[in-house]
């Protein structure tokens, strides 16, 4: 069995993308609406959210290893 590998990116739109091993499950979601998605979508609640926000905010990418 794969990695468990999540990949959330923000795009140069100032939206953002979600991947699942490799695979894109979402794009262009508003700023406004990230934590939202990432929580009730796909289980990041929390501190996992805040921390892939934090991250996002950096770098524009985060990359979890489940």
């Amino acid at each position: 069995m794969g990695q468990n590998v999540w990949k959330f990116l923000r795009l140069e739109d100032g939206t953002y993308a979600v991947y699942h091993r490799g695979k894109r499950l979402a794009e262009g979601i508003a700023a406004e609406w990230r934590e939202k998605e990432f929580c009730v979508r796909w289980g990041f609640c929390d501190e996992e959210c805040s921390e892939i926000i934090r991250q996002l905010d950096a770098s524009g990418e985060c990359t979890l290893v489940l």
